[in-house]
């Protein structure tokens, strides 16, 4: 799979794209939201990787922006924060995002909740294309 990530920390964006890159996947990064669409475009993207907080657009809004254009419904959408993961739900919900992980479980949790949204987001397109 073809995976963006976007995270304004460094640090934090290559844990995780090394988590990613570790189970198999093309990874792509950026420091922010600016050219995310083009990104996707120009890579054939499957799936975003999104820090709610950066200083530009949080994530959260960055992915509803992304469902509201048309490669953007076809898009695996993960939220990323050290927030308690009950707020990253109510705000995955609000922004149509597929799956949510704290910061602190990237290593243990990221790769199959990348798998669960692609898998919720494919269902998804199934069920419209049928």
């Amino acid at each position: 799979m073809r995976i963006l990530v976007i995270d304004d920390d460094e640090i934090a964006r290559e844990l995780i794209s090394s988590v990613l890159e570790e189970t198999g996947h093309d990874v792509f990064e950026l420091p922010s939201a600016i050219g995310a669409t083009r990104e996707i475009f120009k890579n054939a993207i499957d799936a975003v990787v999104l820090d709610v907080m950066m200083p530009d657009i949080n994530g959260d809004k960055l992915a509803r922006l992304l469902r509201q254009n048309s490669r953007g419904k076809n898009l695996a959408i993960v939220l990323v924060s050290s927030r308690p993961v009950s707020e990253l739900r109510a705000l995955a919900a609000s922004a149509s995002a597929d799956a949510v992980v704290e910061k602190a479980r990237i290593r243990t949790q990221l790769g199959e909740a990348v798998a669960r949204a692609t898998e919720t987001r494919n269902r998804g397109l199934d069920k419209v294309g049928a």
